[in-house]
């Protein structure tokens, strides 16, 4: 059996930035003043670790990759299994699959 742990060690790694980078903005004011997400952030936070540390441990940025190619399929299949809202006799029809389907189209493209 050969399983590969570098998607754990890759998850691990974006967990930690994106929990320093809530940390920073919840501390410094600039982040809050001008409202800089927390995942631009850890992104920033995460390149120089990804470009000069990794690579001597044998994990790559490729492996990101795939590990958005993975949460893109889960992302389309959240859309899909979200509730309804509730409709009025005047709803009949469905008026959310048109944007429903523009932006996982969009997602795709």
């Amino acid at each position: 059996m050969n399983f590969s742990w570098h998607v754990f060690i890759n998850l691990g790694v974006i967990s930690i930035a994106m929990l320093f980078a809530t940390l920073i903005r919840a501390k410094v004011k600039f982040f809050q003043k001008y409202l800089i997400p927390n995942a631009l952030t850890a992104g920033f936070l995460a390149l120089p670790f990804y470009n000069f540390i990794l690579p001597h441990m044998g994990l790559n940025s490729i492996q990101l990759g795939e590990i958005t190619y993975h949460f893109l399929g889960l992302s389309f299949i959240a859309l899909t299994l979200r509730q309804a809202p509730k409709k009025t006799l005047n709803e009949r029809v469905n008026h959310y699959a048109f944007p429903t389907a523009v932006s996982i189209v969009s997602q795709m493209a």
